[in-house]
Order: structure tokens, then C-alpha cells, then sequence
């Protein structure tokens, strides 16, 4: 692991590295996976041209059992990924860089496995890991040799690990409007009326990636709204998963982007976690809803009042 950081390193908790949790971020482990985190110490230095936080590379492991049937080699950006292999660490995956790392996948035995060194300065030569892809790459090899290796030679029982898989929904409901109906999820945008509404797998998507795989395989239900170009906003249900709100507040730190807030029509031991401030746009909230975690985003400054509305309609 140090290696592939370019630097000594130490085991971390992965949810407290991100500059802001959202529902791809827990689906893995909700859906039986495992989610590894290793920081760099920062004797190398620290990123100059980067704001936030943790300010110095980290690498991220993820495993997602049962998913190597719907592998791909999607690792960033917007084009779909392929079935193609390319090899890499003897294995035959797929690796690239982007935003915000560079990113080695691959199907191991019954998983889908990722291996990433987070390198966001990479893109504006800022970096702290290797000088080109092929650096990086070079270094990152070893990890995701062990990694790979380790999995590949692995039990079902080792790769049996706890799940929190959310709760099934009547098929005969629409998951979405039952715990948001269109007209109050148009007046929480301030619009007349909101356009297509419907849970993410009833819309057409040609990106197969593990973070769509894992939030598929968790039960999570994305719910997406469009009503003009200043009016868009999503919420994922993740059912019976409360406590995902509860580690993130219990993680919160005097650096942290995201802040305990309080929404309308909460009770007892209810919670939520926004980075939402006056004037900022793109704002983001988890709350917690009897057993149920609920992630809101939305383009404009709007989540807490749709997180408030979903509450009403709740109670």
C-alpha cells in the first residue's frame, strides 16, 4: 500500500476521507460488500493546488460479491464501459485515470473488485503519487496484485460479510411518489409542475459501473426530477439503513464539509447531515426517517425543503 502511495500509509476509515458521503459511497457494503481505506501520512507533502480535505493521496479498496457477471470496464467519465479485458496486476481488468485517481477493476472469481489511488492533483500537476499514468500505474501494481490475488483466492465464507440490504417495496407501488408525490416535490422546486419522475431503473442509462451495480444489488432507489434548468433534483431511499446517517454524524469533524442540521417534522433520535448554507448551490442532505436513510441533491438550494416534504407527507 505504501507503494502505491508513494508514501508510509495507514489503515482509515474510508467514509471519513470524502468530502461528502453519498448513497454509492455505503451501497457496497449495505449489499455485502467491503469498503478498505488506506492514508498516506503526508511526509511526502501535501497537494498545493487542492482545497479540502484529506489533502494528501489515499487509496481505496472496494468488493462487491456477486458482481463479476456484470462487470464492465467503466472506470470514469461519461461512455459506457465494455466487456473487453485489458490485463493488468496478471489479471485482466480494466484501469484508467480521471477525476479524482487512477482506477484499476477487475472480475476476481465471484466479485467485482476495484483498487483506486485517490491523486486528485494529478490532473493540474499537483500530484504526489508519479509523474504519468504510467507512474502511477507502475506503483499501484503491487497493491492490486495482493489485492486481487487475495480475493481470488478467497472462500465464499471470507467473502460472506455482513449486508444491510434495504427492505423490499410492494411491487405494485411505485417506490418514488409513495414517499414523495409529484406536486409536492414540484412545490419543494418552486415550480408549477415537475416532467419524467420515476426511480433511476425505469430510466435508461448505458453506464454500467460498480457504483450503480452496488446500489442495484443494496435495494437502494434512485428518484430523479427534472422541471427546467433550474429546477433538477434526486433523493435515494436506502430502507432500513438509518444508520448510515448516524456513522456519518458521528464522523463529522471541525473540517468536515458537511454539518448536523435539523429538519422540520423530525422526532426522537432523527438526524441529518447537509453541506447546505445560504447562497450555496448543489447542496446535499442525509436525514433519517424512522429506519430509513434518504439522501437528497438537488442543482439549486432546494434539498432541505424536498427533505421536508417527504417528511410531511411521511407523517
Amino acid at each position: 500500500m505504501d507503494a502505491a502511495l508513494a508514501s508510509p500509509s495507514t489503515p482509515s476509515d474510508f467514509a471519513s476521507l470524502l468530502s461528502y458521503p453519498t448513497p454509492h459511497d455505503s451501497a457496497s457494503t449495505a449489499a455485502g460488500g467491503i469498503r478498505c481505506a488506506w492514508l498516506a501520512d503526508g511526509s511526502q507533502g501535501r497537494y498545493s493546488k487542492i482545497i479540502g480535505e484529506p489533502g494528501v493521496p489515499w487509496l481505496d479498496v472496494e468488493v462487491l460479491p456477486g458482481a463479476a457477471e456484470k462487470w464492465t470496464s467503466y472506470t470514469f467519465g461519461d461512455g459506457p464501459g465494455t466487456t473487453a479485458t485489458t490485463p493488468f496486476a496478471v489479471f485482466d481488468g480494466a484501469q484508467s485515470c480521471g477525476d479524482p485517481g487512477c482506477k484499476a477493476t477487475a472480475p476476481i472469481g465471484s466479485a467485482w473488485v476495484s483498487v483506486m489511488v485517490h491523486d486528485p492533483g494529478f490532473g493540474v500537476g499537483d500530484s504526489l503519487v508519479g509523474s504519468s499514468q504510467e507512474d502511477i500505474f507502475a506503483k499501484l501494481n503491487p497493491a492490486a496484485s495482493a489485492v486481487f490475488s487475495t480475493i481470488a483466492n478467497a472462500t465464499p465464507a471470507q467473502l460472506d460479510w455482513p449486508a444491510t440490504p434495504a427492505r423490499a417495496s410492494d411491487p405494485l407501488v411505485e417506490p418514488c411518489s409513495s414517499f414523495l408525490k409529484a406536486p409536492a416535490l414540484a412545490t419543494a422546486l418552486g415550480v408549477a409542475t415537475v416532467g419524467e419522475y420515476a426511480d433511476s431503473a425505469a430510466l435508461p442509462s448505458d453506464i454500467v459501473s460498480l457504483d450503480s451495480v452496488a446500489l442495484t444489488d443494496a435495494g437502494f432507489v434512485d428518484c430523479f426530477a427534472e422541471a427546467g434548468f433550474d429546477a433538477r433534483a434526486s433523493f435515494v431511499l436506502a430502507l432500513d439503513n438509518a444508520a448510515i446517517v448516524d456513522r456519518i454524524a458521528a464522523g463529522l469533524g471541525p473540517n468536515s464539509d458537511e454539518h448536523l442540521d435539523r429538519l422540520m417534522g423530525q422526532t426522537g433520535s432523527e438526524k441529518a447531515v447537509s453541506n447546505c448554507v445560504a447562497g450555496r448551490p448543489n447542496c446535499d442532505l442525509w436525514f433519517s426517517l424512522g429506519a430509513d436513510a434518504i439522501f437528497v441533491s438537488s442543482i439549486s438550494s432546494d434539498s432541505k425543503a424536498i427533505a421536508q416534504a417527504i417528511i410531511a407527507q411521511a407523517r
